[in-house]
């Protein structure tokens, strides 16, 4: 991090997500990897801030950003004094060693090191945020390495019982050496459970989450309840491999689970009988029991007879024949759609299973799939 970076576009997702975490319990302490301004333009990226449309994600963020983004003298420390990050713990000491001999920048290093985990020893989260990620090629005395966080970094907060997340970004790699660069931390902490998301704004940014395992359902909890929020539209899920543990829709994807939306609108009904029924017409799904003789169908094919209904409902259906043995799926996504305050009306088939939502929830149904990694194809 440099004070010229203060308040781009990229610290506005930064921010945001940190800020959602400390607003959701998490005592974060954020250490900087703070180094000298170079000169160039990097950190001039702030033109979002001239579109009120932008506030739509966080507007008191967006407000406090725009105060501080425009200054000449902007730092970190001014980061710091808005409270942007709620009960935030922070190290702004300057990593400065590139001009040193050697083993002079090994021992400068670890002297700025040992003050950081002094200075954030109760948090819970550290947020690391070097230029440049993480590096596995460099070490303390390696010329230029103030700009990265080092694994043994990550490690050693780690190993003192704190989770950490650090920035890192894809740039030239190719995607094999990208998936292999997300996960290599897990050569360094074995049982540490990863999870990542990446902002989309400017440049690609991606933020690893290295876990305790017991504190791994928590962060992916939060995380999702993050992208189902306006900022599901600036940052999604990073695929990370080598996880013990599954996600709440991991067996799907294993089982190449998509879905796609229908054209109708839906009744769900109660009918005296089905004569008034056109049972040639796709999307009539009836149900007959002891008490009751139930349809849902398009509201354009509600017959006479029908003594109650329910209008306003939009589906999904998951493409193609399910096998038996498949455990599971409807309930998982029932559940990830429950978790955001939308409810369903389920029917289930031979080959499948349809999901329906109340129309006016059927787009944020769309969203949060799609943030919890299912593929969902929209009508044109």
């Amino acid at each position: 991090m440099k004070n010229q970076y203060v308040g781009d576009i990229g610290d506005y997702g930064k921010y945001g997500l940190i800020r959602f975490l400390a607003q959701h319990g998490i005592k974060i302490g954020v250490n900087w990897y703070l180094t000298n301004d170079d000169g160039f333009s990097d950190g001039r990226f702030t033109s979002y801030l001239d579109h009120p449309e932008e506030e739509i994600y966080d507007p008191e963020l967006f407000d406090a950003l725009k105060e501080i983004a425009f200054r000449s003298d902007k730092t970190v420390k001014m980061i710091q004094d808005a409270h942007i990050i709620p009960g935030a713990t922070f190290y702004r000491e300057v990593l400065k060693s590139s001009s040193l001999e050697a083993s002079a920048r090994e021992l400068n290093r670890r002297l700025w090191f040992n003050n950081s985990t002094l200075i954030l020893r109760n948090a819970e989260l550290i947020f690391a945020d070097p230029d440049n990620g993480i590096s596995y090629r460099k070490t303390a005395r390696t010329k230029d390495s103030e700009k990265y966080i080092l694994p043994e970094d990550v490690a050693e907060y780690y190993n003192s019982g704190r989770n950490v997340v650090y920035y890192c970004h894809k740039g030239r790699r190719k995607q094999e050496a990208w998936e292999q660069a997300k996960a290599e931390i897990k050569n360094h902490i074995r049982d540490a459970q990863l999870l990542a998301v990446t902002c989309h704004r400017g440049t690609q940014r991606s933020y690893i989450f290295v876990l305790h395992p017991d504190c791994y359902v928590k962060y992916e909890r939060i995380l999702t309840a993050f992208l189902d929020s306006e900022w599901g539209n600036m940052f999604t899920w990073e695929n990370v491999v080598g996880n013990a543990f599954h996600t709440h829709n991991q067996q799907d994807q294993e089982v190449k689970i998509i879905l796609e939306t229908l054209e109708p609108r839906f009744s769900v009904c109660k009918v005296e009988d089905y004569s008034g029924v056109d049972l040639t017409k796709p999307f009539c799904f009836t149900g007959a029991t002891d008490e009751e003789n139930s349809l849902v169908c398009p509201d354009a094919l509600v017959p006479e007879n029908t003594t109650e209904r329910d209008d306003g409902w939009k589906g999904f259906r998951i493409i193609g024949q399910l096998d038996f043995s498949l455990i599971g799926i409807l309930a998982r996504i029932s559940k990830i759609l429950a978790e955001s305050g939308i409810g369903i009306f389920a029917i289930s088939t031979y080959n499948t299973d349809y999901i329906l939502t109340k129309e006016e929830n059927f787009k944020k149904a769309i969203k949060v799939l799609k943030n919890a990694g299912y593929e969902v194809k929209e009508l044109p």
